[in-house]
């Protein structure tokens, strides 16, 4: 395990404000004799020492991360809420729930509408248009926070664009859910984080591509989008937001060796995380070249990025999908332990993925997540569905506006079929392994 992480978590496991919930938690779930978590696991928090696999895991999986203190709340990385907060207790009293899996995050596309045109997008070329209602998204956030959503985030297009955001904001955390806004930096005044931050917004991430201002702009098709992300991460700082700067880690940021220049760029801003993801075929990329992807030597190297960044505990935290979503540790959540819901209100495993299971604008959200949840398994995968499926979901769109429809898209959850499952819940479910997957399944 990272050495650096040894005297936070010993702070962390002596805090009862920490451990409380999941020792009330896990002895209610002894006494009905459901398991939820590794066993070991179980144990310990009932007082027993975990078992040598347990602990190989986890000293695997925090190797590569790192906890930081901000305003009162550890955080490990912006996949989790902070700790200990009520959306952390939300994590544990879902085991309580009688589903068998809570979706842990949600994400909200509040608008299509955006300055910008990124060469990335994925909301590009889903149809509909217009906003859905303030009430439309309180009932959505109401549905969320009754499945159990400890972490919502706000998206779009621009969702800084709509002037009941702050509402939207303060619904969220006052269900008990930690927020965070993604944005482009338009829009991003100082008054507006302010009144964000008043509302209860935990997070704000910046989408910033490249440290260079000509490549930055160029990839968002507007000039002056890298001085507008800039001042944003400035404000969001200054706002006592946990800041993020997020990225599309391509192949040319790699190649020309132009991440860490990134990276301590996102320092000097006084970013706290940068938030690394790859490009996906979806969206503008849907039919885009297999020169677009990363290589797997190149997700190699990503995933070290992240470890290596992080064991040195200098400048921002690193958090890579691919590190966090790998096989050995957590998978793929889309449809499981996510979702994300576009403009229009079509509901879907995740922004990447053009599948919806229903509208929630015409049916409850409730149902709508069943319905998801049971054509993807039920448990999250070991690889990203739709790296691995595109070709299957092209397949079946021939023409169809996005996202498909709830039949077409449950036809392609049978065709795509189970997978493994990814290192984490094979403990939780089946009690193994001990030693990791390999990153070439």
């Amino acid at each position: 395990m990272n050495p650096r992480l040894i005297l936070p978590l010993a702070a962390m496991m002596l805090d009862p404000r920490v451990t409380r919930t999941p020792r009330r938690v896990l002895g209610e779930l002894r006494r009905r004799g459901i398991r939820r978590m590794p066993a070991a696991v179980d144990k310990r928090f009932g007082g027993a020492l975990p078992n040598s696999g347990v602990l190989a895991f986890v000293a695997r999986w925090l190797d590569g991360e790192r906890l930081t203190w901000h305003r009162g709340q550890w955080v490990l990385n912006s996949f989790l809420p902070p700790i200990p907060s009520p959306a952390y207790e939300r994590l544990f009293t879902n085991m309580l729930s009688v589903r068998r899996i809570s979706p842990v995050s949600a994400y909200f596309a509040v608008t299509a509408s955006c300055p910008y045109a990124c060469w990335h997008c994925s909301l590009a070329r889903r149809a509909g248009g217009g906003e859905l209602s303030t009430d439309v998204w309180r009932n959505a956030i109401r549905g969320g926070i009754e499945l159990g959503v400890s972490l919502i985030g706000f998206t779009g297009g621009e969702p800084l664009m709509r002037a009941d955001l702050p509402e939207l904001v303060r619904a969220a955390a006052a269900g008990g859910a930690a927020t965070i806004v993604f944005s482009s930096g338009a829009g991003a005044e100082p008054s507006v984080l302010r009144t964000l931050q008043q509302a209860g917004l935990w997070a704000f991430c910046v989408s910033l591509d490249d440290a260079d201002t000509a490549v930055h702009d160029r990839l968002r098709n507007h000039a002056g989008a890298h001085a507008a992300a800039v001042r944003a991460v400035r404000a969001a700082r200054r706002a006592g937001l946990y800041t993020i700067i997020g990225a599309v880690a391509t192949r040319a940021l790699l190649e020309e060796r132009r991440l860490p220049r990134l990276h301590a760029f996102a320092g000097a801003l006084g970013a706290q995380e940068l938030r690394l993801v790859e490009p996906m075929p979806c969206g503008r990329l849907a039919e885009a070249p297999d020169a677009t992807w990363l290589t797997p030597a190149q997700v190699r190297e990503l995933r070290r990025f992240h470890v290596e960044t992080n064991r040195r505990g200098r400048g921002p935290k690193v958090c890579a999908f691919n590190q966090v979503e790998s096989p050995e540790f957590f998978g793929c959540g889309a449809g499981t332990q996510h979702f994300f819901v576009d403009a229009a209100g079509e509901v879907c495993p995740c922004d990447f993925t053009p599948l919806s299971f229903g509208n929630l604008a015409r049916e409850p959200l409730a149902a709508i997540w069943t319905r998801m949840n049971t054509a993807f398994g039920g448990n999250p995968r070991s690889h990203c569905f739709m790296q691995r499926h595109h070709a299957l979901v092209a397949r079946h769109t021939a023409g169809q506006p996005l996202p498909l429809p709830p039949e077409v898209s449950e036809r392609i959850a049978r065709e795509a079929g189970p997978e493994p499952l990814p290192g984490y819940f094979e403990m939780v479910m089946r009690g193994g392994p001990d030693r990791p997957k390999e990153l070439s399944e």
